[in-house]
């Protein structure tokens, strides 16, 4: 096969629509793409000059930054893909932080670890710092160890992928006296060298293995929410339905995570409205002193006062944040700017209210703890609420399938996996990929752990050990 010569993009601007693409010539991350611009039609003269690209010279792939519609457009694909796990959350903390009717304080204390953890963690810690250590749009753990590699000569790479990918060394006068040393120690040290690829490789498995785990879990757990409705529904019916959906899931992935995210926002934007106004409404008709929980007082006095029981229940806190390592593994899909729109304009404020308005209930209703989010639905909204409760954990699931197809790029770039085919399924969203064989392998893998599962509590038991 005839190899096609890249183009320069400091030579030719030209807009989306624009552009014939051929098929990739070779299978790496980023292959080179031929691009054909048409007489006529410049990026600057028509309505695509909203979306730049910064050029840094250092790969193929170039960093692409959005603003104006396309930004808005980004931040609802995101909601649709990234926050059905973390959004479906609602369903089950307090019920897996409490094992019997928890104390008002206890309550608080509950409360106030879950406000505190979504605002640190989640908001300060990876929204507006973790977000910012990408590697040319990408994010994930391996694009931090990527990212390093740029400023210190630590991995060896497939010849192949090098002619496909640059991956330029960042000049000695342009570090600093620190900088100089750290990066001399790692260049000359096997064993920090070993170190760092072993934390990147782990942190990568332990991410990807959320991509088996997380669809079947959210489904499995959808599912046997119709329990509520019909008590004496079989294991099996249960199983099998769920595995059916599953492979319904995996059957659509070829759309691409424009396609698929823009068709599951909608799922998701309800079902936070409706987080949103529950939590309003108990607030407003049960116990609005629940707000003093904003103090971190509470937080502290609930260890105080439980001690080892107290650190025992952070299995069920830190449930609130489950899926939150998505918003930095799918960085490369959406961008950091649309995803903090998305989560500071939205899906915080709604989840915020939401574990608080069941606060509210749960402390005016004897056993609401058990089953904090339909029991404490408005009147007549039990229902509706059961119906999108059901959509919204089934869309949940995307949200790791979607990082693993983002994370397993980022190390076939460094020659840690074999080249395998990907597909790019956007013209306008260049990092937004698709990559078949994995696809049809998180289905079998899923499919194997429903099976295995059976019961969502199970899992749920498995995710709070782990991420403790």
């Amino acid at each position: 096969m005839q190899t096609l010569p890249p183009l320069s993009s400091s030579h030719i601007h030209i807009a989306d629509d624009a552009v014939d693409r051929i098929p990739s010539i070779g299978t790496g991350a980023y292959a080179h793409q031929q691009r054909l611009e048409k007489p006529g039609l410049s990026r600057y003269s028509t309505e695509e000059k909203e979306v730049e690209e910064e050029e840094d010279g250092r790969d193929v792939r170039k960093k692409q930054t959005f603003r104006g519609k396309y930004l808005f457009w980004l931040a609802y694909q995101s909601i649709g893909v990234i926050y059905g796990d973390i959004g479906t959350s609602p369903l089950y903390v307090y019920s897996s932080t409490f094992s019997s009717e928890p104390s008002r304080d206890d309550l608080l204390g509950a409360l106030s670890l879950i406000i505190w953890t979504l605002t640190l963690m989640v908001s300060v810690k990876y929204v507006t710092i973790v977000l910012r250590a990408d590697d040319e749009g990408e994010g994930g753990t391996f694009a931090v160890y990527s990212l390093l590699s740029r400023y210190a000569n630590i991995v060896r790479r497939d010849p192949r992928e090098e002619r496909g990918i640059k991956m330029e060394r960042v000049k000695t006068n342009e570090l600093s006296t620190g900088s100089k040393s750290a990066r001399n120690f790692m260049e000359r040290s096997a064993f920090m060298k070993a170190l760092l690829k072993v934390v990147g490789v782990l942190g990568v498995s332990l991410v990807m293995s959320d991509g088996v785990l997380t669809p079947a879990q959210s489904i499995l757990g959808a599912i046997q929410g119709l329990e509520i409705v019909k008590s004496d529904i079989s294991s099996s019916t249960i199983v099998g339905t769920t595995c059916a959906i599953l492979i319904c899931l995996f059957l659509i992935q070829p759309l691409g995570t424009s396609k698929i995210g823009s068709a599951f926002a909608p799922i998701v934007i309800i079902w936070l409205l409706f987080n949103l106004a529950f939590g309003i409404y108990n607030l407003v008709f049960f116990d609005h002193s629940v707000l003093k929980a904003f103090s971190p007082y509470f937080a502290g006095a609930y260890f105080v006062r439980n001690k080892t029981d107290g650190w025992r229940s952070l299995g069920g806190i830190l449930l609130a944040f489950t899926g939150v390592e998505a918003l930095f593994a799918d960085l490369g899909a959406f961008t950091r700017r649309a995803i903090q729109l998305s989560w500071l304009c939205f899906g915080f404020p709604c989840l915020l209210l939401a574990y608080i308005g069941q606060a509210a209930y749960i402390s005016q209703n004897k056993g609401a703890y058990s089953n904090p989010f339909f029991n404490s639905v408005p009147p007549g909204m039990f229902y509706p609420s059961l119906v999108i409760a059901i959509l919204a954990a089934i869309v949940a699931s995307q949200t790791m399938i979607t990082a693993t197809f983002q994370l397993l790029s980022q190390i076939i770039k460094l020659s840690y996996f074999p080249q395998i085919k990907m597909k790019h399924t956007s013209r306008t969203f260049h990092g937004q990929i698709y990559i078949p064989w994995v696809n049809w392998i998180l289905m079998v893998g899923t499919i194997c752990v429903t099976a295995a599962y059976s019961n969502v509590r199970t899992y749920l038991f498995a995710v709070s050990a782990r991420k403790q």
